[in-house]
């Protein structure tokens, strides 16, 4: 299976093709003339297959889809483009949509990498403590006749377990630092770290905003292609890949059905809600409804960027406490021992 294109190449593609088409310049032509623009490589082959594609059939989202390297949004969203003749606004949209995707994934690699080497280096100090100095203390309160209970016999236990997997322990340690930071530098492994980063608490509200955010998208552009309601819906939330937000659009395309109008089935199913809904009822009472969607779309994607950023920034000082504990047990567990020695002496 191909990789996907990086968000920035994404980005590119799209603001070339955009910026030919403001021209007045056919889309084969604009494939054409990129194409003819970029050197040997990887990327002259998929625009070259992309512009066999075009030729033979003049659908620029299927020679998209037959080169297995757009994701499956851009696909849609340049089909929706296609069908509604807003392809120039479309490749626009997508253009400003992965440049802020590419910087996103670039400020959480920056964001990521220092937490990663203050762990490896926090997590070294631990494996020190635990496999060099906790044994000689042991030794020591094994000749004094001090018998550990509580916390530092659990701690010392705990070391003499990884004393006997420390070589091990540290070769895994390595190895999956030395691929995070390489999956960090090379920006393939971009899915993972939006997974990582959504499956903490946070994460179901960032997801539930991506998720509205790409259905307001797609269900303005649908409603400016003049589809039907029913079709405007199947093609938006076939872009949501979430299943909770999936079953929303179902209740509110059964309450349209039902005779509601679209701003209520929407805040009624819990897709939008208070100023967005007004917002959208407003823009159908005004013949805006597109501008409104595209809007709240906009709000959407800003506002899971920003909580995806912190989620990002809460890691360092997570980590940071967490580590320090454990580094304070082990301490506390040689130092109570000992005082009780210096007690018996005075």
């Amino acid at each position: 299976m191909k990789n996907l294109l990086t968000d920035s190449e994404l980005s590119a593609f799209a603001e070339q093709l955009a910026m030919i088409l403001h021209s007045g310049i056919s889309t084969v032509e604009g494939v054409l003339i990129m194409r003819d623009d970029t050197p040997p490589g990887p990327g002259k082959d998929i625009l070259d297959e992309v512009y066999q594609s075009l030729e033979e059939t003049g659908d620029l989202s299927e020679a998209l889809q037959k080169t297995e390297v757009f994701p499956e949004y851009f696909i849609r969203m340049t089909q929706i483009a296609e069908r509604s003749g807003t392809l120039e606004d479309v490749m626009t949209s997508l253009s400003a949509y992965y440049s802020r995707q590419s910087m996103l994934m670039r400020s959480i690699r920056d964001a990521l990498t220092y937490p990663l080497i203050l762990l490896t280096m926090l997590f070294a100090v631990l494996i020190v403590l635990m496999t060099q100095v906790m044994p000689v203390f042991r030794e020591v309160f094994n000749q004094l006749g001090i018998e550990m209970t509580g916390i530092s016999a659990t701690v010392f236990r705990i070391s003499g377990a990884v004393q006997r997997v420390s070589a091990v322990l540290l070769v895994v340690v390595v190895i999956l630092v030395i691929a995070s930071l390489v999956m960090l530098r090379t920006g393939k492994g971009a899915p993972a770290l939006i997974s990582a980063v959504t499956s903490l608490p946070l994460g179901r509200r960032i997801m539930r905003l991506l998720a509205t955010s790409r259905f307001c998208k797609a269900l303005a552009l649908s409603l400016h292609s003049g589809l039907d309601m029913g079709e405007s819906f199947e093609l938006a939330n076939s872009l949501t890949k979430h299943d909770d937000f999936e079953k929303s659009v179902k209740q509110a395309s059964d309450l349209m059905d039902q005779g509601n109008d679209l701003s209520s089935a929407l805040r009624d199913a819990g897709i939008i809600t208070g100023l967005n809904a007004r917002m959208v009822t407003i823009g159908f009472r005004t013949g805006t409804a597109e501008i409104a969607l595209d809007q709240i779309s906009d709000n959407c994607q800003e506002e899971a960027d920003v909580r995806i950023q912190s989620a990002v920034n809460m890691l360092e000082p997570a980590l940071t406490a967490i580590l320090s504990v454990l580094t304070g047990l082990i301490l506390v567990s040689v130092m109570l021992p000992l005082l009780g020695v210096m007690a018996n002496i005075g």
